[in-house]
């Protein structure tokens, strides 16, 4: 019995004095992720979001000279690499550098004379072998260059407004359909979100896709022969009250893609037989309007309808009025 007693004792030690991984461990597992927030801000919503911002809180339509991503995790390994795929389709470099915020690169959007109007592909590679399995992690994000100022001169080109496919990634999640032509994010809950999976380019069937909202509900689906999956956004914005509905309230998903074979390799001297491939790709989007507009249509319905009646029904009196008939009685007759 004293034995037993000491070893409860030394697993209640143990459980106390043990490091417990950090809140962002648990969310995001070992998977990488790009973020216009320094991974202190990262939490169980993907990072703050700003005023007609993106999903990591930079004002989109307010273009600066640069931007500076971060990633989530400071375990990045030797050879990782930035990519930067500009708008018009020319390749930038994108240099990682290691500060108090972690690891992080600045993307350079000069000149800033509207040429470089539209969509910014950003990416990191980083590879790693351990007990012969090599990893591969590929963090992704779309950035908007735009400014209303610069007028709108790509508004009809396809091809400045949907992000552009880095055929150079191992592993690639391209999304549909996120911005209108004016570069206006148009993601709704109750949309289908619809993403592809590329690995160096082309299709990777049967990739497993997971969507994961900043609430923490998750779904995951296997990729078809076309390497697409699709979810429906689920509602999850419930404020306590009517009063405190924000109509620009903007909620974040995160799609994971993972891909594993088993391939024969070597990376830097090291031998691997199998491989495990991770992509991420943030994204967000806001409360359908029909959650803050179905009653105002619905009291204008009603108020036209009153103001239609009661037309009618003056019109209705109007008509039923006769003239007032004199009769004048000749009392000599």
């Amino acid at each position: 019995m004293k034995l037993f007693f000491i070893a409860m004792g030394v697993a209640m030690i143990l459980m106390v004095y043990t490091p417990r991984p950090s809140q962002a461990e648990l969310y995001f597992g070992d998977a990488l992720l790009l973020s216009e927030q320094p991974p202190s801000g990262h939490g169980g919503d993907h990072g703050k979001q700003g005023r007609r911002g993106s999903a990591q809180g930079h004002a989109e339509h307010r273009a600066t000279a640069e931007r500076t991503w971060y990633l989530n995790r400071h375990d990045l390994h030797t050879g990782a690499e930035a990519r930067v795929l500009r708008s018009d389709g020319s390749q930038a470099a994108g240099v990682l550098t290691h500060g108090k915020d972690g690891w992080s690169f600045i993307v350079d959007t000069k000149p800033l004379d509207g040429s470089l109007d539209g969509v910014f592909t950003l990416s990191v590679i980083d590879r790693a072998v351990s007990d012969g399995i090599l990893t591969v992690r590929a963090p992704k994000v779309n950035m908007i260059n735009h400014s209303c100022g610069w007028g709108h001169t790509f508004k009809f080109d396809q091809e400045r407004i949907k992000p552009k496919i880095d055929a150079a990634l191992p592993l690639e999640i391209v999304a549909e359909n996120l911005w209108d032509r004016n570069f206006h994010s148009k993601t709704m809950s109750g949309d289908r979100l619809v993403v592809q999976v590329l690995r160096y380019g082309k299709p990777a069937p049967n990739a497993a896709v997971s969507f994961t909202t900043g609430s923490g509900w998750t779904r995951t689906v296997a990729a078809d022969e076309e390497g697409k999956a699709s979810v429906q956004l689920i509602r999850d914005y419930y404020p306590e009250t009517w009063s405190l509905f924000d109509a620009r309230k903007q909620s974040t998903v995160l799609v994971t893609a993972v891909v594993e074979a088993p391939e024969k390799g070597a990376y830097l001297g090291q031998s691997y037989t199998r491989t495990r491939l991770v992509a991420t790709l943030p994204w967000r989007y806001v409360p359908q309007r029909s959650e803050y507009t179905s009653s105002v249509y619905g009291l204008g319905i009603a108020a036209l309808f009153a103001v239609a009646s009661g037309a009618g029904i003056y019109a209705y009196r109007e008509r039923r009025k006769r003239p007032c008939r004199e009769v004048t009685f000749d009392e000599r007759t």
